[in-house]
């Protein structure tokens, strides 16, 4: 028990003496590759599930159908993360520039790929109502799992 507050204790620490965020590490760089494959596998993963729940008598709740819709929806987020982060690679730094007086870099849109690239910058329009779906889901097989009351008590 004492390894455990103690690893809580130097979590802790490091969160109230913060530093440099050294973890960080752009996309350009060699760990793409395993960083796309992690997103094609999610994907392949996600398919498989989502066949397979299609072809359960669990497709037939409504709650299953929720998660089943944020399945194919988080399937979306991670193809069109992986098209980012190819696009991302191939963007030139001509792309932003810095106004005489301005503190905000202005982005120069020279082409498709730039503004192909910043609407797949939007991925949260897309993963936030696939989490919701979740949400959404399993809050209801919750809800149909709870033991019913007893008569003459309402339910909060």
């Amino acid at each position: 028990m004492a390894p455990f507050f103690f690893t809580v204790f130097l979590l802790l620490l490091g969160c109230l003496l913060p530093d440099k965020a050294l973890a960080f590490q752009p996309h350009a760089y060699s760990g793409l590759y395993i960083h796309q494959f992690a997103h094609f596998f999610l994907i392949v993963s996600l398919f498989f599930f989502a066949k397979k729940a299609r072809r359960t008598r669990l497709a037939s709740l409504k709650a299953w159908q929720y998660i089943i819709a944020g399945t194919w929806l988080l399937m979306l987020w991670s193809a069109t993360t992986m098209m980012g982060h190819f696009l991302d690679v191939d963007l030139s730094e001509e792309v932003l520039f810095l106004p005489p007086g301005a503190n905000i870099p202005l982005l120069r849109l020279a082409g498709w790929q730039e503004v192909l690239y910043y609407l797949l910058k939007l991925d949260h329009l897309i993963a936030v109502p696939a989490v919701f779906l979740f949400y959404r889901g399993l809050k209801l097989l919750r809800k149909n799992q709870a033991p019913p009351s007893p008569p003459g008590q309402d339910h909060l």
